[in-house]
């Protein structure tokens, strides 16, 4: 797990952990991702979600790697670990990350998280990820299928972020083949968008 820090209050951090299986603005609108620029706090959550999604999706097709698959049980861990986060006014992963995905419901066999804090909208943590080794490691994670995103439109107080705070949860259902073998575009992070 690493920690990167940025300027302007802009935080990221990444954590990734497998378990061996027995057996530009204009552009992003023309892309079908509308609301890549639309800050968090105009825009519903479920809006503002889906067009992470979108925008990561983006990134594994221009690297020849398959879409991943919204989960709800991903979804309801990550946005539940972002209301944790803003609420308590800890930017952390916690003890154990996969111990939130399990207690979501979902069974995995391999599994990712990205966070940040003080990114406005989703192009900007998307940008951010993609820019940072770790993050942008678990975006083009050739054997993840499925993806849950939490947003809450407000920054960690303590680290003195503003704009939001962004929860992403990856993962392979346990059981399941991995989608892809072609880790050469996430050995190629970070990418500057």
């Amino acid at each position: 797990m690493s920690k990167i820090t940025s300027h302007a209050g802009l935080v990221l951090t990444t954590a990734f952990i497998a378990v061996a299986a027995l057996a530009t603005p204009a552009a992003a609108q023309a892309r079908g991702c509308a609301h890549a620029n639309t800050s968090a706090a105009a825009a519903p959550r479920n809006v503002i979600k889906d067009t992470v999604v979108c925008l990561i999706n983006e990134q594994r097709r221009d690297h020849g790697l398959p879409a991943l698959r919204q989960n709800s049980r991903l979804d309801r861990s990550a946005q539940g670990w972002t209301n944790t986060m803003v609420a308590t006014d800890q930017f952390t992963h916690g003890s154990d990350f996969t111990a939130r995905l399990t207690a979501a419901g979902f069974d995995w066999s391999t599994a990712g998280e990205n966070i940040a804090t003080g990114f406005a909208t989703p192009r900007q943590v998307v940008d951010g990820w993609m820019a940072s080794t770790g993050h942008c490691q678990n975006i083009l994670n050739p054997q993840f299928t499925n993806v849950g995103t939490g947003v809450v439109a407000r920054g960690i107080t303590s680290l003195r972020s503003s704009a939001a705070t962004w929860t992403q949860d990856f993962g392979l259902p346990m059981g399941a083949h991995s989608p892809s073998d072609n880790f050469g575009p996430a050995d190629g992070c970070p990418y500057r968008v």
